[in-house]
């Protein structure tokens, strides 16, 4: 049986796929009825006027964001309760973060291209909406992931190194998908493309770790 969440649900997803697809302006009732394959009116019975799609949409991003973030690998908590002191400990320990930085940016622009793609599109929206913007960042996993990573690092100043790798992986992301691609070359999805973001993230870590 249907619940009105996951009939929700189906049309967030619908409607993520609409912006992914054919970017914000496509974004009405109707079109994402028929990208949903549901009888017409039944996004505006959910979703009773744009902003209220776009909630929704909003949603659903953080959802699918926040899912995915929590399976992505780290340190053990064995390894992780002993943080590296030592510089060369941290630089390896640095090849293997840029490593999943590297995979975790190679899934958005693949995988998750069209999520990534509507994401990017909501932001420029919301940009002058507070309460909207706020449901993208509110609980940020990834920003309170991305503070433990390079404080095990040794970085002076955890919240700023971080906003920036945060940052950084953001541009890739965005060269990768609407930029001139010039950074990182390689095919996405492919070994070499992941190795190209892994060098490029790690020569960004590599400059948080501390000289002994």
């Amino acid at each position: 049986m249907t619940t009105v969440t996951d009939r929700r649900q189906l049309l967030a997803d619908a409607a993520i796929a609409v912006i992914g697809d054919s970017g914000m302006r496509a974004l009405t009732h109707r079109a994402v009825d028929t990208a949903a394959d549901v009888p017409p009116g039944t996004t505006s019975y959910h979703f009773r006027t744009r902003r209220e799609l776009l909630r929704g949409v909003l949603n659903r991003i953080a959802d699918i964001s926040t899912e995915r973030l929590s399976r992505m690998p780290g340190p053990t908590d064995q390894a992780a309760a002993r943080v590296p002191t030592e510089r060369a400990a941290r630089l390896s320990e640095a090849l293997a973060l840029a490593a999943r930085c590297a995979a975790f940016v190679d899934g958005q622009v693949t995988t998750f291209r069209k999520i990534t793609l509507a994401r990017m599109a909501c932001e420029i929206e919301v940009a002058s909406d507070p309460e909207l913007r706020e449901i993208l960042h509110a609980g940020d996993r990834f920003r309170t992931m991305a503070v433990g990573a390079v404080t095990r690092l040794g970085s002076p100043n955890p919240p700023a190194h971080a906003n920036g790798l945060i940052a950084f992986l953001e541009g890739l992301q965005f060269d990768r998908l609407v930029g001139t691609g010039s950074l990182c070359t390689a095919t996405a999805g492919t070994d070499a493309s992941r190795a190209e973001i892994t060098d490029a993230v790690l020569a960004y870590l590599v400059g948080i770790v501390p000289e002994e």
